[in-house]
């Protein structure tokens, strides 16, 4: 393939409209949403009303649930876009106060509403489930009310559910506090490219840097960025001691033993299932080991960094694709789903509901995320790298899930946080396989391809298993110091890390003092005990992903049942009938013995090479 060149853009408005997601599916106007935004004060007021009213019967629970949901829907809506708005660029102060006057609004009626579920809660069991069995307009309502039940322990008084609801916006603003400072404060830097030049970094550009094939510009990009936010060390090490205090407060005022139990609640998971990851993982320590050593002896290294852990280990041509061929291979490697499947994946590909490239001030990285009402949307900054074309599958992956799980009742249509990265993780997959499958072994091209991807693979594997779990070792390390009295300090979290590092990767890789604060970079920690569900996810897409090859049209059809359930069920019960049981640790370590399987193959492939 012949290299394409990446288009550059310095501002939004020079982006041809077909790469910009089009927001104003949502509302068409910031006008129009400021006008909804005052629509939204009466649903407040009516579902206030009710007070008091909820066991009078099914058909007043049925009226205050779905007016309920009815508020919610609106409130969503407008946040959706003041804060994708906002994304465009996090230096546009008129989308950061319409972002923070909406967060207020969804707290005041959390406040305003915070008398249902104690209501609620207080109904006889055997009399709530008598109406849930009778009345239809309960049906849509039916796990969120068998939930309830199970919640019922939890579940505070009135005032003091209000006066919870009321600290969200302040746990909130922490997470906020550290976007601005990710995105707009901390400048990254400029480095030199080796050939007498300069090179300004941004996140997107240092994603590319990692791999870069001049050593000492990796070297320098990674120690640039480092630094930045070093350089922002005490003040971050302060936000996120504060975030993790929150955390803390929400699970205590909750009743629940600790933060871990509080986060794993919603979706009734055990806590055996964390602390199960983290030793499956780890027995799986020695297979990192070898695939580490490989890419020593391959790069020709003396001692491996962390900074050539990312670069592809094969000497083939730079892979850039354009965005329309990325789309095609993409529509090429899903095939295996199926034409319903297929219909909903062109709508998202060509409908604008993609934000593609980088932009100065555009929030990094990618997310899937969307509207109700509408349909979901995908934030990238695509570069053009392979790495960006399983970033757009990925992201596709969430927005199907989306897309089908929104054909149900609002109250059903949002899946479970511990589902969100199996259907993303199974297009990376399925499209890994249709391009390894591609190529021509017969050929010394088309082994050094195959080698190139499964190089790929593999790192895929590191970073969603490996590199998570260790994400998720560290935030429960955290979690516990600061429930056991401990301050979290710069050097206490330094410390942490850096001890995760030198478990994680090995006695062998040399592992450089500023890499100490990479945990200050990393996004998801505000989002306490969310990585882990990478690691989970990708064990689950790697069964679902086999049934889908080997069974064809009959996995298919469960796995288009299971991105079409919502949160009709609790997770684990979900997977079960898409024919994957994780509640045990079969999955993670079958996940493992693949990693283990595509290594070998790729360490024959290079010696054949």
């Amino acid at each position: 393939m012949q290299e394409k060149t990446r288009p550059e853009f310095n501002s939004r408005q020079e982006i041809p409209a077909p790469y910009r997601w089009r927001l104003e599916d949502i509302f068409k106007t910031d006008q129009a949403w400021e006008q909804a935004l005052k629509a939204v004060l009466p649903l407040l007021d009516a579902v206030e009303r009710l007070r008091g009213r909820l066991s009078e019967g099914p058909d007043m629970l049925a009226q205050a649930l779905q007016e309920a949901d009815q508020l919610d829907l609106e409130l969503m809506e407008l946040y959706a876009y003041a804060r994708m708005r906002r994304d465009e660029d996090n230096s546009n102060n008129l989308y950061q106060d319409m972002a923070d006057r909406v967060t207020g609004l969804y707290y005041q009626s959390a406040a305003k509403t915070a008398f249902m579920s104690p209501e609620i809660a207080a109904i006889d069991e055997a009399t709530l489930r008598g109406w849930l069995a009778a009345h239809q307009g309960l049906a849509a309502h039916r796990h969120q009310l068998d939930n309830l039940l199970r919640t019922r322990p939890h579940i505070l008084p009135e005032a003091q559910e209000a006066l919870l609801s009321r600290f969200g916006p302040v746990a909130e603003g922490i997470g906020h506090t550290y976007t601005v400072l990710d995105n707009v404060e901390i400048k990254l830097g400029s480095i030199e490219d080796g050939n007498g030049g300069t090179i300004e970094l941004t996140p997107a550009v240092f994603g590319r840097l990692r791999e870069h094939r001049n050593r000492s510009v990796r070297a320098a990009a990674f120690a640039r960025v480092h630094h930045a936010y070093m350089a922002f060390g005490r003040t971050l090490s302060t936000l996120y001691a504060t975030r993790v205090k929150a955390d803390i407060l929400f699970a205590l005022t909750r009743n629940h033993q600790d933060s871990l139990s509080s986060a794993l609640f919603a979706d009734n998971l055990p806590a055996s299932l964390y602390s199960g990851l983290i030793e499956a993982v780890h027995e799986g320590q020695g297979t990192l080991n070898q695939y580490l050593d490989l890419r020593r002896q391959r790069l020709q290294l003396d001692a491996l960094h962390i900074y050539d852990t990312y670069v592809p280990i094969l000497d083939v041509p730079e892979r850039n694709y354009t965005f329309e061929q990325a789309c095609d291979m993409i529509r090429d490697g899903l095939a295996p789903l199926g034409p319903v499947y297929r219909k909903a994946l062109e709508e998202n590909l060509t409908g604008r509901w993609i934000d593609v490239y980088e932009t100065p001030g555009k929030t990094s990285g990618a997310y899937s995320w969307g509207s109700y009402k509408t349909h979901p949307y995908i934030l990238m900054n695509f570069s053009g790298s392979l790495s960006d074309l399983f970033t757009l599958a990925h992201e596709l992956g969430h927005s199907l899930h989306t897309w089908f799980s929104s054909k149900r009742p609002y109250a059903e249509a949002h899946y479970p946080i511990f589902l969100a990265e199996i259907a993303s993780t199974v297009n990376e997959i399925l499209l890994m396989h249709t391009l390894l499958r591609a190529c021509d072994v017969s050929t010394e091209a088309g082994r050094k391809e195959k080698a190139y991807l499964l190089n790929h693979f593999l790192e895929e594997f590191r970073l969603t298993v490996f590199r998570q779990t260790m994400f998720a070792e560290f935030e429960w390390l955290a979690h516990q110091r600061a429930e056991q009295g401990e301050a979290l300090t710069a050097e206490s979290l330094c410390v942490i890390y850096s001890d995760l590092l030198r478990r994680y990767f090995g006695p062998d890789v040399i592992i450089d003092d500023y890499m100490q604060w990479e945990w200050s970079r990393i996004p998801h920690f505000y989002n306490a005990y969310y990585v882990f569900q990478y690691a989970t996810g990708f064990s689950a897409a790697v069964a679902l992903s086999r049934q889908i090859m080997a069974e064809g049209q009959s996995a298919v059809e469960r796995y288009l049942a299971f991105l079409s359930s919502g949160s009709s069920d609790y997770p684990l019960d979900l997977l079960a009938k898409a024919g994957v049981d994780l509640s045990g640790p079969g999955p993670v370590r079958e996940a493992m013995t693949e990693f283990a399987d595509r290594l070998a193959e790729l360490a024959t492939l290079l010696q054949d090479a």
